[in-house]
């Protein structure tokens, strides 16, 4: 597989309130996910209207494919054909992918929310609620629904994969999330013969050796995100623990590609200040953090993260000096 530099252009499909609070608070929704804004905003059809078609415009692709960005993956609901009481977003997408096609930018279709959702987050679309992998009805029309995207836009071009389903549970039983990605794996290559089919690894990267050698795969890759804040171990952290931790996971990794290929769909330099780490000294130890995951890139992987633009529209220094510093 050709080397991926990519961009996650959230917040476009998939509303989560940490990368646009003014959208929320505009329309005075209490809550941080799409399924809060939908039912309480009520004239849904005209502020997401305008959302679509201004939040990623032409320019900022133009931007990124200048800055050396050769993919974007782009989060996707699984209502985007419409259902109550979310609006229909599928002509909107049918227009960003023809306009990032014509670019000439690849992008990565993700399934980013599932019915009854994935992993209780803000970023499943509905946050605090966790019951995909509890009806295998909800499976099923998982299923249906990447059949469905696959079907509409088998033919676009510059159609690089698409991912089966972003970060479900790392409490769910991950026989039943490989049942699913075989389940799911065997339907969409009826129909997309050579595209690249994704796979999360659920939070559990070294558990997939025997999932990917014991069947015959053809184009697939296995996606794994990267953090330094979730969980209570990273609360503790020093300078000197977050560099470590980076660099520590290039073994891991390598030992992952020698079975199939990988990407870090998702990573952040956010990390939790402590006593170790201050207003004073943050920036420094997040310098240390890119430091360390730019040796890791510089060995073999691929690095993707989010983009996040601000009210103005114009795209961040921070996000410029990240990009900068990984050409």
């Amino acid at each position: 597989m050709e080397r991926i530099k990519s961009v996650n252009l959230g917040n476009w499909f998939v509303l989560e309130r940490w990368m646009k609070p003014s959208l929320f608070q505009e329309n005075n929704v209490e809550g941080r996910d799409e399924t809060c804004f939908s039912l309480q905003v009520p004239n849904l059809k005209e502020v997401m209207d305008h959302h679509y078609k201004t939040w990623i415009t032409k320019e900022d692709i133009i931007w990124l494919k200048n800055n050396g960005i050769n993919l974007v993956r782009i989060p996707l609901p699984w209502w985007f054909l419409g259902e109550s009481p979310y609006i229909r977003s599928a002509e909107y997408i049918d227009d960003a992918l023809k306009m990032i096609a014509s670019c000439d930018m690849d992008f990565m279709l993700d399934l980013h929310t599932a019915p009854g959702c994935q992993n209780g987050f803000d970023n499943g679309g509905i946050e605090g609620q966790l019951e995909w992998h509890k009806d295998s009805k909800n499976i099923e029309k998982t299923i249906d629904i990447l059949e469905t995207i696959a079907i509409r836009y088998k033919d676009y071009k510059n159609f690089h994969s698409i991912q089966l389903l972003n970060e479900p549970h790392f409490n769910t039983d991950i026989k039943l999330i490989q049942k699913f990605y075989l389940d799911a794996y065997k339907r969409l290559r009826k129909v997309l013969k050579d595209k690249y089919i994704v796979m999360h690894d659920g939070f559990r990267m070294n558990e997939w050796e025997d999932f990917f050698t014991s069947n015959d795969f053809v184009n697939v890759v296995l996606d794994s995100h990267l953090y330094q804040c979730f969980g209570g171990h990273f609360r503790e952290f020093d300078e000197e623990k977050h560099r470590k931790h980076a660099l520590g996971r290039i073994e891991d990794l390598k030992r992952i590609e020698k079975f199939v290929p990988l990407i870090i769909g998702e990573w952040s330099l956010g990390v939790n200040r402590n006593d170790f780490v201050t207003v004073e000294n943050i920036n420094d130890v997040e310098s240390l953090v890119l430091k360390a995951l730019k040796q890791v890139d510089e060995d073999y992987l691929s690095i993707n993260y989010r983009m996040i633009l601000n009210k103005q529209k114009e795209i961040p220094s921070e996000f410029q000096k990240i990009a900068e510093d990984f050409s």
